[in-house]
């Protein structure tokens, strides 16, 4: 006799839901620190952006980006988790691993080498290569909290299957 968990689109919404928050979480202070750690240079980018006939300085836009980024991050993590863990509950039987939690780290770097690595080449150009290795570092960080959380919820909320081998 042997026990399987199998793919259920459900039972990963709920470990994504809950991963998610903690994604949000751990970027939402991470986005903080980092916005901080580049204002100047955030600030040049938004003064070269702004209309001339403006009602706001680069600086009052700069606080608005410090309160609303972290805010953003904590509900795009929510959402986000939902959906990837609907993903990964669905895709389960298809990402290598033996155990729920190595899948999920697994699903968690394949979507860090998408958005962090990937994606935030495009903020390269805009705000630099120390931005850039910034966001690298703490999309890691998110994906492997993501990951493990995600495949480690799944399996508490998962019931393995029993399966039976002739022999």
């Amino acid at each position: 006799m042997t026990w399987v968990i199998v793919g259920s689109t459900g039972n990963g919404a709920k470990a994504g839901l809950v991963a998610g928050i903690a994604y949000g979480a751990v970027l939402g202070v991470v986005s903080y620190f980092t916005l901080l750690s580049i204002k100047s240079t955030v600030i040049t980018s938004i003064t070269k952006s702004l209309p001339a006939n403006t009602q706001f300085t680069p600086d009052q836009l700069f606080n608005i980006a410090i309160l609303v980024a972290p805010i953003f991050v904590v509900i795009f993590g929510l959402v986000g988790g939902l959906i990837l863990g609907a993903i990964y509950g669905k895709l389960l039987e298809r990402i290598p691993g033996g155990t729920t939690m190595i899948k999920g780290i697994i699903f968690g770097v394949a979507l860090w080498v998408l958005v962090s690595v990937l994606g935030g080449l495009g903020d390269l150009g805009n705000y630099g290569v120390e931005y850039y290795l910034a966001n690298i570092g703490a999309g890691l960080l998110g994906a492997l909290v993501f990951g493990v959380l995600l495949g480690y919820l799944y399996g508490r909320f998962s019931k393995p299957k029993e399966t039976y081998q002739m022999t």
